[in-house]
């Protein structure tokens, strides 16, 4: 299986430990370390995520949360 690129817009927001940019893995003193190994493991959980086929009936409603 071959992973897609690495692209920026996977991430959303800067690491709150170390600072690295969104779509950057963690600077090597971070003790959250994401690693690559973390970002193929997220991007295997999207792809079976967008394999799978939706449920069936009615769909989810949301709630305010007033």
């Amino acid at each position: 299986m071959s992973l897609p690129p690495f692209n920026p817009e996977d991430f959303d927001e800067r690491c709150e430990t170390c600072g690295a940019a969104p779509g950057q893995l963690c600077r090597s003193t971070c003790d959250t370390g994401y690693t690559a190994e973390d970002y193929r493991r997220d991007a295997e959980r999207r792809e079976q995520a967008t394999a799978a086929p939706p449920a069936a009936g009615r769909p989810a409603s949301r709630r305010s949360k007033e």
